[in-house]
């Protein structure tokens, strides 16, 4: 286990890098779904780690970000229309309309096409090439952040962290409630995002309670997650009416209305079980909290 935050800090950071590059192959090829996925997974955690551990990385940590946000903004356009098109098979097939959402589906794939193209060509890219150069060095970073002024004894130094990451999900989540826009509910899945890696990083310092808490805040990002995939599934059906519909068929337009109010009923459901989900969370948290020295 790690002594220090500066040990914790490169240790976060290779390991990502090590997933990053291990299903970069997969992503550019293009074939599996799962490795965009777990691309952007990995650039996610480190932007994550970065953030954290910034007062004990060296300087060059703030130009790494910025390269890893332009590359999490290539593979986002791809996740997320593949997230979408999973979606709308799983409603369609439940309601009973796949065929009739045929030529909705086809519109889909041709939206994946232009974002894979694009994904493709930053896959080929120099600034990509020296990333990857760049992540392959991280080892080297090791020393500086243990050696680093700020470096501090591990467990002395996770509670303050832990607790800046908890403090601004209560400050999204404490001013919302399931009538909130979908913008400020976003907003939390943010920020319980960032609690879930940080308790994640500090997992190996406090076992069961940490796991606990990456288990409750889990639960309430994959409940806001789905709400805001709702969002966007109904913000793209629009899209798709207003560009295209006017050649599909009568009972295409029928039942894009039907996958319309079935995400409408979805959201109402999820809005209505955010309560408890947060307060779950919050528990967790005051159980690892005891655990502080």
């Amino acid at each position: 286990m790690p002594t220090s935050t500066g040990d914790l800090a490169s240790l976060v950071l290779q390991r990502n890098a090590a997933d990053f590059l291990e299903h970069a192959p997969g992503a550019r090829v293009g074939t599996d779904p799962h490795h965009v996925h777990q691309m952007r997974v990995a650039t996610r955690r480190m932007r994550a780690g970065l953030r954290l551990f910034d007062d004990v990385l060296p300087p060059e940590a703030s130009s790494l970000s910025d390269e890893l946000k332009w590359f999490a903004s290539q593979l986002g356009p791809v996740r997320d229309l593949d997230v979408q098109i999973q979606r709308m098979r799983a409603i369609t097939s439940e309601l009973g309309v796949s065929a009739a959402l045929d030529p909705y589906g086809a519109w889909l794939e041709v939206r994946r096409e232009a974002a894979r193209s694009k994904l493709a060509k930053a896959f080929e890219s120099r600034r990509f090439g020296a990333l990857v150069q760049r992540l392959q060095r991280l080892d080297e970073w090791a020393v500086d952040a243990t050696s680093s002024p700020t470096n501090a004894p591990l467990l002395k130094d996770a509670p303050r962290r832990l607790l800046r990451a908890y403090r601004q999900l209560r400050k999204r989540a404490d001013s919302v409630d399931n009538q909130a826009p979908a913008a400020d509910m976003h907003a939390v899945r943010i920020r319980a995002k960032r609690l879930r890696y940080t308790a994640e990083f500090f997992e190996p310092a406090y076992g069961k309670p940490a796991q606990r808490l990456v288990e409750r805040v889990v639960a309430l990002q994959d409940l806001l997650g789905n709400l805001q995939d709702g969002v966007v599934s109904r913000a793209l059906v629009h899209e798709a009416v207003q560009s295209s519909a006017g050649a599909w068929p009568a009972h295409t337009a029928l039942a894009l209305g039907q996958m319309v109010q079935f995400e409408a009923q979805s959201e109402k459901e999820l809005r209505a079980a955010f309560p408890a989900a947060y307060r779950e969370a919050r528990e967790s948290w005051k159980r690892l909290q005891k655990k502080f020295a």
